[in-house]
């Protein structure tokens, strides 16, 4: 479950009581029934929260060139943010209630693909970055989280995460995991909230599910009309395979009647015509296959969780094209070879 919470500022200063005022509210969060976990953000994954991009230097090893400035996703959490939100820990450890401003070191925790651009493969905990706009304050890495969907189903992001010790934004995502179904937690989650300020407003409630549904909206319509399109051409293209080679087959009659008037048995007959129409047939599905992989890249931004060269679609379509073409070389055949010799002779 998520909402977002905007503390009047004048109440409670950004730098001054709305981190312990957060650190309150997830204390009691924690503690109710059937929620496992709770944390905040300046800005959940598809969500309408506050995430902006800054660019970040390496101020010693790096495989970057020195003073390199690298636009990086950045978000503020709490301690529990990533166990919350379901996000793995690769390496280092998360932040704890000890880690903010000064005299607590500086730290971040940065994401694999924001890790990969700064270290390559070397070890990204313990090296720092500093804020381009910034350039006294040097941040020590100390964890290494997985990639995220932030913005697009089809796009990870590098991203870096400051601690909500450090400060906080002036509007912040709450969420709220439990194991049941997440709206039943709601009438309890805003007890305890008016029990902290009877004041504070709960807004833009809604499931991670739903906001995940909501940034799917336009991709779905996408699948949509692309899976009709496609079904469409694969229809199209099983009548058209079908309609050349029952042709093909059917100006063959006379030449049939004359294999069979010398002595060819309507097996043979079968497997001659049948062999020959599906050798043009495998040819023209190899010729398919070898352009689709060359084109799957075209197409590539529009998928999500499936390969543009996904073995199986491509198995799945020639098999349909395969089968189609055998029925439609089979049947008149089959028709064909059934025939009496005297009466295609005729027809030749």
């Amino acid at each position: 479950m998520t909402f977002q919470l905007a503390p009047p500022t004048a109440q409670y200063p950004i730098n001054g009581k709305a981190p312990q005022l957060y650190r309150d509210l997830l204390e009691s969060l924690r503690s109710i029934p059937g929620a496992s976990g709770a944390a905040v953000s300046s800005g959940i994954p598809f969500g309408a929260g506050a995430f902006t991009t800054h660019p970040m230097l390496t101020t010693d090893r790096s495989i970057l060139p020195h003073d390199t400035a690298v636009p990086i996703d950045w978000r503020i959490v709490s301690p529990g943010y990533f166990k919350t939100m379901g996000i793995p820990l690769i390496e280092g450890r998360e932040f704890t209630d000890a880690d903010g401003p000064a005299p607590a070191l500086p730290v971040i925790i940065v994401s694999q693909a924001a890790a990969k651009k700064f270290w390559g493969d070397g070890d990204p905990i313990g090296p720092t970055l500093r804020r381009s706009p910034d350039p006294t304050t040097a941040f020590t890495i100390v964890g290494v989280v997985a990639d995220v969907h932030n913005t697009a189903l089809n796009q990870e992001s590098p991203a870096l995460y400051y601690p909500v010790g450090w400060r906080v934004w002036p509007v912040m995502d709450v969420v709220v995991r439990t194991s049941g179904v997440p709206e039943e937690l709601m009438p309890v989650i805003r007890q305890r909230v008016h029990a902290l300020d009877a004041n504070l407003a709960l807004a833009s409630v809604r499931t991670m599910e739903g906001w995940l549904s909501n940034s799917a909206a336009q991709p779905r319509l996408n699948t949509v009309l692309l899976g009709a399109f496609a079904g469409v051409a694969l229809l199209i293209a099983c009548i058209g395979i079908y309609g050349v080679l029952a042709y093909a087959v059917s100006q063959r009659t006379g030449e049939i009647g004359v294999r069979m008037a010398l002595g060819a048995t309507p097996v043979s007959v079968l497997q001659l015509i049948v062999g020959e129409g599906m050798r043009v047939v495998f040819l023209g599905i190899g010729l398919g296959v070898v352009a689709g992989l060359a084109l799957g890249r075209t197409i590539s931004s529009l998928m999500f969780g499936v390969p543009v060269r996904d073995p199986a679609t491509f198995f799945a379509v020639a098999g349909v094209l395969g089968a189609v073409a055998l029925a439609a070389c089979a049947i008149p055949a089959f028709r064909a070879s059934r025939v009496n010799p005297i009466v295609a002779l005729r027809y030749e």
